[in-house]
């Protein structure tokens, strides 16, 4: 809507609310808005600038300057004009319009349509529509995919400063067996302190039987989130590729991996189709019989490149129906396999260091050790890396490789060893995998090939002797319908000179009996170094309502009978599961049960184990066991205690003036996350760094007339960081009065009330032709009011107590004319 520049009179209609400014009261109807064209619209005999809405059709698309001259004529603010059409033009039409001439920066409306871009002013609505030709447009991508939403809008800033510690601990007693009573404790911790942009992590454990606490690993963490980089030093968590070992290393780690630095990105090859829109339209995308968007679209050229495929093959239809009724479909097949990486995209990871013992703590050595691999999208088809590994005088070096087709994902890696104590090496693998899905039940082909040399083995191995020159593998699925599938599995090991081949055929089969029933039988024939082996089992699995159901198991390998229920229940806070299991094989019986509950500052589990030998006609052993995981958590002058923190988490409490205040996170079911109470603020620790989220709250107990704010808390959180959130506002007095001066309105003025003591909070406001102002968001005592002019108009207000949140002021002077 336009809004006149501030210290100009203008005879618009004056400007209705928007988001953060106060609604005036009395302000002109939209029916006296609806003047006609021939009315004039400045008066003021003097060139007056506005702010306006601009609309691609129904679209709005930003707001833009607009000068009206003493005789009405509508000059365009060319810069603003080309950053708005930018996105909507082609390059060629784009260029002819940055070359209207203008007058200080301004244009008529003729000019812009003598470039192929007609505007129309709307007199009555005040608004600047365009009208674009379909070929003028620029290509426009848009995406299909919920994987990769866009970080929209403002999101909370966290802490500078935060840190938390998860404490999960098990304490058993032994009713019968090897050491009898009260066990002694054992702790585990994890802590993340976020100081700035850099994370101190680190972890240790407890043992009360040693009555010793040992370190287990820290290290200093920085993501460079503009490079997609993350920066390790001290003990680093490595990441392996093809045949490469595990290598325990402190030093120094760059890395880069999308599913922890940029989650919501699908790196995965992605389809891509380009189609063109005459009219409006509605496009509704179909990837293997399912609807997964419909998009509204305006007239002009798209590319289509996000669609959310499914592993295998992929179905995908877009079906486009415009305004007249005209329906086309656009259909093709594509294939995808999630190991692969996107044109252009790239993986690494790379430490330096020195190896690391783990004997009763951390033992670092002087010995260099390196590890690391690099992976690229060459093409959307094949991704390719390399990788490596150095210490204690053994390497490896390998390579891998990804190839998607038409018909099926083929990989492969190969590697070369040497080992000091055993010599050079090589091994390679090579698979083939196809995947496909259909309205009548899909099927999956996998097949497999490694093959090692007996002197290859990987970094870290003492020694290297493999037993078997190659392993091969074949297995089939396939869905019969929505009710049945069968499958097969063939597996095949060569031996090297003592040892034996091993050969083994596996044939499965389900069956859903009913909408609460399904039987699998699965039968396997083996041969090798122990001889000739058959074995059956069968398991029947029956539901009970949607959290509850029963299995029954009979194994002839080991001639065992399994008797077993699960359930759940509840929702957050209170939510509980409980499993229990009757094992009777040929000599030993078994019971086994164990159960779950999320409290709101900690997850309580319990087990219990027996067991029943035949032979002894006794229980030969027979515990119990309990679990707590709990943490404590700090930031921005805030502690609190709650269930287990996995990244970044959210600290919930009252204001300052809200004690007693309950405050229920993410309420859901009757239930929550969190709560604050006796013990504190309301502790969340369930939030995912890198992912836009919206974190929901309530106060069931509050009073009639406090601000609550919006309910929600928009986060993009960064790596183990945190928030704090003071839930609940005394700024929640509205005043209502009129604004004189000279014992006239105030009319059509913008300005701000500003708090005298307190928070010294500002409140913006506006008044309409009769000077009335609305403002929201005030607390009882004494405001200034500054009015926008040359010098600024000065008036103070005392906002007394109120039960009804409402003020009513009457007419207010300046505080010089009191």
């Amino acid at each position: 809507m336009p809004v006149v520049r501030a210290g100009e009179e203008a005879s618009l209609p004056p400007p209705p609310a928007t988001q953060g400014v106060s609604l005036p009261f009395g302000s002109v109807s939209a029916a006296a808005m609806q003047a006609t064209d021939e009315v004039r619209l400045n008066s003021t005999g003097r060139t007056m600038t506005i702010v306006v809405p601009v609309k691609d059709g129904p679209n709005y698309v930003g707001d833009i300057e607009v000068q009206i001259t003493s005789d009405d004529t509508i000059l365009i603010s060319v810069d603003r004009l080309v950053e708005l059409l930018a996105p909507r033009l082609d390059t060629a039409r784009l260029s002819e319009l940055r070359a209207t001439p203008s007058d200080q920066g301004f244009a008529p409306l003729s000019l812009f349509e003598q470039r192929g871009v007609p505007l129309l002013f709307d007199k009555r609505t005040l608004e600047l529509t365009l009208s674009i030709a379909t070929a003028d447009r620029a290509l426009r991508t848009i995406g299909l995919s919920d994987l990769d939403p866009a970080k929209i809008g403002e999101f909370a800033t966290p802490e500078k400063f935060s840190a938390y510690v998860n404490i999960r601990g098990s304490l058993d007693y032994v009713h019968k067996g090897g050491q009898t009573g009260l066990g002694d404790p054992f702790l585990l911790f994890d802590s993340a302190t976020r100081i700035g942009k850099f994370v101190v992590e680190s972890e240790g454990e407890y043992n009360g039987q040693r009555s010793s606490f040992r370190r287990t690993g820290s290290r200093v963490v920085y993501d460079d989130s503009d490079r997609l980089a993350r920066w390790t030093a001290g003990d680093l968590l490595s990441e392996s590729r093809g045949f490469q070992g595990a290598v325990d290393i402190a030093g120094i780690g760059i890395a880069r991996s999308y599913a922890l630095l940029d989650p919501q990105r699908n790196v995965a090859p992605r389809g891509g189709r380009t189609f063109s829109l005459e009219r409006d339209a509605t496009v509704e995308a179909i990837v293997n019989g399912r609807t997964v968007r419909t998009l509204r679209l305006q007239p002009g050229t798209y590319n289509v490149s996000d669609f959310p495929f499914a592993q295998g093959g992929n179905d995908v239809e877009l079906v486009i129906v415009d305004d007249t009724g005209r329906r086309d479909v656009i259909a093709f097949t594509t294939f995808i396999e999630r190991s692969q990486l996107a044109l252009g995209l790239s993986e690494y990871n790379l430490n330096i260091g020195v190896l690391t013992a783990r004997t009763d703590g951390l033992d670092y050595s002087n010995d260099l050790a390196v590890s690391g691999f690099y992976r690229r999208g060459l093409s959307d088809n094949l991704t390719l890396g390399g990788n490596f590994q150095y210490a204690n005088k053994a390497y490896l070096v390998g390579g891998e490789a990804v190839l998607g087709t038409d018909w099926g994902t083929i990989g492969g890696d190969v590697a070369y060893s040497y080992i000091p104590s055993t010599g050079a090496g090589w091994a390679a693998n090579f698979s083939i995998e196809r995947v496909t899905q259909a309205a009548n039940g899909g099927s999956s082909l996998i097949a497999t090939f490694e093959t090692r040399s007996r002197r290859f083995g990987a970094v870290g191995q003492l020694t290297a002797d493999n037993p078997y020159s190659f392993n091969a593998t074949v297995s089939f699925n396939r869905s019969l319908g929505r009710a049945s599938f069968l499958g097969a599995q063939a597996r095949y090991s060569k031996g090297r000179g003592a040892f034996a081949d091993e050969r083994s055929i596996r044939l499965s089969a389900g069956h859903r009996i009913d909408l609460s029933t399904n039987v699998v039988i699965d039968g396997e024939w083996s041969r090798g170094a122990r001889g000739d082996d058959k074995s059956v089992r069968v398991s029947l699995v029956r539901r009970f309502g949607a959290r509850t159901s029963a299995r029954a198991e009979y194994d002839s390998r080991d001639d065992r009978v399994r008797l077993g229920m699960q359930s759940s229940g509840g929702y957050g806070v209170g939510a509980w599961s409980g499993v229990a299991n009757v094992d009777v094989a040929s000599d030993t019986y078994s019971v086994n049960a164990s159960g779950n509950y999320v409290a709101n500052r900690a997850d309580v589990g319990l087990a219990h184990t027996a067991a029943y030998s035949q032979q002894s006609n006794s229980i030969v052993d027979q515990r119990t066991s309990l679990r707590v995981a709990s943490s404590i958590a700090f930031a921005g002058g805030s502690f609190a205690v709650g269930r287990p923190i996995s990244d970044s988490f959210a600290i919930m409490r009252p204001y300052k003036g809200g004690k007693g205040l309950s405050i229920e996170v993410e309420p859901s079911q009757g239930s929550y996350q969190a709560r604050s109470g006796t013990f504190g603020p309301a502790l969340y620790g369930q939030v995912g760094s890198y992912s836009p989220r919206t974190l929901t709250y309530d106060v069931p107990n509050a009073t009639a007339g406090l601000d609550l704010g919006t309910g929600s808390i928009r986060m993009y959180a960064p790596y183990r960081s945190g928030y704090v959130v003071a839930v609940g506002s005394d700024y929640n007095v509205m005043a209502i009065g009129r604004l004189t001066l000279g014992g006239e309105p105030l009319a059509l003025k913008v300005g701000q009330a500003i708090e005298i003591g307190g928070e010294q909070r500002r409140v913006e406001l506006f008044t309409n032709r009769q000077g009335r102002f609305g403002i929201s968001g005030l607390r009882p005592g004494r405001w200034r009011i500054e009015m926008n002019d040359s010098p600024p108009i000065i008036y103070e207000l005392d906002i007394p107590e109120t039960d009804s949140g409402i003020v009513r002021i009457g007419d207010v002077n300046p505080a010089d004319e009191r």
